[in-house]
C-alpha cells in the first residue's frame, strides 16, 4: 500500500512495534526516527505511544522508581 509521500508502507511486526515503544518509553530513541524505521506515520506512532504510556503508569512516590534510574541522558552523558 502506497502512502501520501509515495513510499510503500511496510508495517512492522507486533514484536518490532513493542520493542520500539519500549525504547521510546525509556527515552533512548526519537519518535520520528522510530516511525520511519517501522514504516508507519509519525501521527500513528504518536497515537500508539500515547496508549502505551497510558497503560503503564508509574508511582512517582515510589523510591525504587527514582533509584532505578541510573542511566545518564543528554546533556549529561
Amino acid at each position: 500500500m502506497a502512502r501520501e509521500n509515495g513510499h510503500l508502507e511496510c508495517p512492522a511486526s507486533s514484536q518490532e512495534l513493542e520493542e520500539a515503544l519500549d525504547r521510546l518509553y525509556k527515552g533512548t530513541t526519537n519518535v520520528a526516527l522510530q516511525a520511519a524505521d517501522l514504516g508507519i506515520t509519525l501521527e500513528r506512532l504518536k497515537q500508539l505511544f500515547g496508549e502505551y504510556v497510558a497503560a503503564r503508569p508509574i508511582d512517582i512516590n515510589d523510591e525504587d522508581v527514582w533509584l532505578g534510574d541510573t542511566t545518564l541522558c543528554w546533556p549529561y552523558a
